[in-house]
């Protein structure tokens, strides 16, 4: 059409049309004939239809799938918020607790008059198949360290996937690890992770959590599951590693990128490793050496009671080492726990006992099989024998069977069994020690001959000469207005020595031999020394050692020196307190060693003073702990002094909960570890002079309380404290 054209020529094809119309309308009533005034309010009402279809096809094609789109992402908002929920579920599931968690169904997209809305999808909730994780190098302490001794633990380890369907959004899936959980977005080749978060290591806490189920379903409706807890409890097993490094390796399908930015500021985390599988990758994370670590390992059923645990090691809860009178009864119980570190319920324990002196709790002698309670707990009781000559060592195992009948575990209890009240101290370790009711000489050939006491005045001497002494347990106390002299090539003594007079010594010269001695009482009154030496052992578990006027207290042997819940006193001002092995190792568990004057121990190849407490609290005197070539175990330790606090070793020392204070004038407390590390979370160092603590290869004293009045100086190669 040129300008030119007329508008009546360009509407032409209309005219056709409303001519033909009206040439029919005029055939039926004349009063149509040539009138169009009608033809304009037609056009209009086609053109504005037309409009209205075009409107609605635009908003079809642009509008609805922006609608469609937002209520996705609503939908997707929500779901997160369920998968968060989870989250919550999962973490109550792993301490024992059952709960539920719903996940949203598929989005259902709004009824829009006009227009055309998707049907509803249907949303995909599924566990993947068994994958393994591990943990490698782990040694635990105390009897767990039976199971976990540093070989590799593998467990199977499953993911809880959710997938929504959608028509607008990248296809996203939510997936929880049980130690991990996050959203990813398929891109192409490419996958994008959004709200990642992880709970496999924390500090010095590692916290596997394993999920298993069966579950692979569609629902268009939300879907409520349930969470339970598998394999769980609340304690915690203290690890450490065996020389190399503790390794956890877990299957992901998170991308390394991500699991480097969750575990960038974990400080413990020395290393990761990132291993590209087919379904699955691996990350194994690599901790930091020289550390004690809390181990938490839980097993979490989605959807599911879960499989059955069966027995992977027992534990000592009560009765190993006990003293039970002659025909008294002892409880004896155990725990049993699954490859988790979990109580298993239902397992069959037996005892096995020759003598038939072990039987369940409740059933009598005679039943000696019996399961674990809800607990993992079973109890037995040894009954010891009536009568007896002397102390009696006895022992009896108990066992652990799985499903299968076959045996996983098997513990041995060791019990002292004696005449009189428990109150009484034990006279020593030696079962049915020979008693003739007096002291004797016993030489390497087993022969015996009587010791008589050849002091003068108010001294008590026994000699043995190149035998053996022994004083066995029913020589009544020996007691000494002056000196008491024991000498032999080797000591065993069985009861107790008291000196009342001044100067009045108790000297212990075991030569050649060792000195046993155990749950004894030496007690030297007024200006007497207490002296004890041997060149092999020195055994004063459970012993009473106490110095009650002027003297000293002096241990000294060529090998391991044993003070085990001892208690060792030097009463007066400027008296010294010492303990000194020169080629062995010193332990003083749980002892209390205190002196008005200097604290000195001294272990060739080690010192152990878990739990003790050790304290100088007069006149500004010291106390000295070094070990020439090992470490120094202070885990627990209570030391007190008013001077200065020096404590050297060679390798490690460690410090767990240890409260260390120098609390006069301006005392330090100084620690080195020459060739090795510092290690333990939350001492209490405080000093009123400087604290000084060096260590080789690292400090680590996590929560650690410092409080120095001088300066506070930490030098090592990694501090954290």
């Amino acid at each position: 059409m040129t300008p030119s054209q007329s508008l009546s020529y360009v509407q032409t094809p209309l005219r056709h049309v409303c001519r033909g119309l009206r040439s029919s309308l005029g055939r039926a009533s004349p009063h149509f004939g040539s009138d169009d005034r009608g033809a304009s309010a037609v056009l209009g009402t086609v053109l504005a239809f037309g409009l209205v279809i075009s409107l609605l096809a635009m908003v079809q094609v642009s509008a609805v799938p922006a609608w469609n789109q937002q209520a996705e992402f609503e939908h997707l908002t929500d779901a997160e918020a369920d998968f968060a929920a989870l989250d919550e579920s999962v973490a109550l599931a792993a301490d024992g607790r059952t709960s539920r968690a719903t996940v949203a169904g598929s989005v259902t997209y709004p009824t829009r008059a006009f227009f055309v809305s998707p049907t509803p999808g249907v949303g995909t909730l599924k566990m993947t198949d068994e994958q393994v994780a591990s943990i490698d190098n782990a040694v635990a302490t105390g009897e767990t360290g039976t199971y976990w001794d540093g070989s590799a633990k593998s467990f199977d380890a499953q993911s809880f996937h959710y997938e929504p369907s959608y028509n607008t959004l990248n296809q996203p899936t939510l997936a929880h690890e049980g130690f991990a959980q996050y959203t990813a977005y398929a891109n192409g080749n490419e996958t994008n992770e959004v709200g990642a978060t992880q709970r496999l290591v924390d500090g010095t806490t590692i916290s596997l959590v394993l999920l298993e189920g069966e579950m692979n379903t569609g629902s268009a409706d939300p879907s409520t599951i349930s969470v339970t807890p598998v394999s769980a409890g609340t304690d915690y097993i203290t690890v450490t590693d065996d020389g190399t490094p503790i390794t956890i390796s877990v299957p992901t399908q998170l991308s390394e990128e991500t699991w480097q930015n969750l575990l960038a500021d974990e400080p413990n985390v020395q290393s990761l490793t990132y291993t590209e599988g087919g379904d699955y990758n691996t990350l194994t994370v690599e901790l930091r050496p020289g550390r004690t670590y809390d181990l938490h390992i839980s097993r979490v059923g989605i959807n599911t009671a879960g499989s059955d645990q069966e027995p992977a090691y027992m534990v000592d809860v009560e009765g190993a080492n006990e003293v039970v009178p002659a025909g008294a009864n002892q409880r004896v119980v155990v725990e049993v726990r699954d490859e988790q570190n979990n109580p298993v319920s239902n397992a069959k324990v037996t005892a096995d006992d020759d003598d038939g002196r072990v039987f369940v709790r409740g059933d009598g002698p005679g039943t000696t099989s019996t399961v674990t309670d809800s607990n993992g707990r079973a109890t037995f009781v040894y009954r010891a024998q009536d009568s007896l000559d002397g102390v009696v060592s006895d022992e009896f195992d108990i066992s652990v069977e799985n499903s299968s009948g076959t045996e996983v575990d098997r513990m041995t209890f060791e019990v002292q069994v004696r005449e009189n009240g428990v109150a009484d101290p034990v006279r020593g370790l030696v079962a049915n020690v020979y008693d003739p009711g007096y002291v004797y000489a016993e030489s390497a050939d087993g022969s015996r001959r009587q010791i008589n006491d050849t002091g003068t005045g108010g001294d008590v001497v026994y000699d043995a000469g190149s035998d053996r002494l022994v004083v066995p347990p029913s020589v009544s106390t020996i007691t000494a207005d002056e000196s008491v002299t024991l000498r032999g090539e080797g000591v065993s003594l069985h009861t107790d020595v008291i000196t009342y007079d001044t100067d009045g010594d108790i000297t212990v010269e075991a030569n050649s031999g060792s000195f046993d001695a155990v749950g004894v009482s030496l007690t030297a009154g007024k200006n007497g020394d207490i002296t004890v030496s041997a060149d092999e052992t020195v055994d004063l578990t459970g012993a009473s050692v106490n110095q009650l006027g002027k003297g000293d207290v002096s241990i000294t042997a060529g090998g391991d020196i044993t003070l085990d819940s001892a208690g060792m006193t030097a009463v007066e001002p400027g008296e010294e307190l010492s303990v000194e092995s020169t080629g062995g190792f010193v332990s003083a568990r749980n002892a209390d060693l205190s002196s008005n004057g200097d604290v000195v121990i001294l272990g060739e190849t080690g010192v152990d003073l878990a739990g003790a407490g050790i304290s100088s609290v007069k006149d500004n005197d010291d106390v000295v702990v070094e070990s020439a070539t090992g470490g120094i175990n202070l885990n627990g330790v209570v030391m007190l002094a008013d001077g200065d606090i020096d404590i050297d070793a060679e390798t490690n020392v460690y410090v767990v909960g240890a409260n260390i204070a120098s609390s006069k004038g301006s005392a330090d407390v100084v620690i080195t570890a020459d060739t090795g590390m510092v290690s333990g979370r939350e001492p209490a160092i405080s000093a009123k002079g400087d604290i000084t603590i060096t260590a080789a290869t690292r400090i680590s004293i996590p929560d650690a309380s410092l409080d120095a009045d001088g300066d506070l100086n930490i030098s090592a190669p990694e501090e954290e404290y």
